[in-house]
Order: structure tokens, then C-alpha cells, then sequence
């Protein structure tokens, strides 16, 4: 049976990208993982789950 994870957010400390993700089961697809930044390329994402108002507007207006 699937797992629904807590939704979290990929965040770039060198050029500020920002994603919370929102992923519909524990089987991850293209765009709820990322191990560098898409924009800047840096290896080193901060990873951390989101408060109740962003998981509250992450599920209301998902972005896909």
C-alpha cells in the first residue's frame, strides 16, 4: 500500500531557487527529487518539510 510523504521544499543557498514538492505516493517520480539545483547546478540542497500553511497551499494549487 502507498505511503503518501509529507509534502517538502529543495532550497539553493547559492542562487535562491526554491520547490516544495508534493509527491501523490511513496513511489517518486521526475520533478519530486532533486540532488542538485537545476538552475545553478550546486550540489548542496537544503531539504526540509514544509509548515501546515505552505502544505495547505502546496495541496490547494499543486504545481504540476
Amino acid at each position: 500500500m502507498p505511503i503518501r510523504p509529507n509534502p517538502f521544499t529543495f532550497e539553493c543557498g547559492d542562487c535562491a531557487w526554491k520547490k516544495t514538492v508534493a509527491p501523490k505516493s511513496d513511489c517518486l517520480g521526475p520533478g519530486d527529487w532533486f540532488v542538485r539545483c537545476p538552475k545553478c547546478g550546486n550540489n548542496a540542497l537544503k531539504m526540509y518539510t514544509v509548515n501546515g500553511l505552505e502544505r495547505f497551499l502546496v495541496e490547494l494549487w499543486p504545481r504540476r
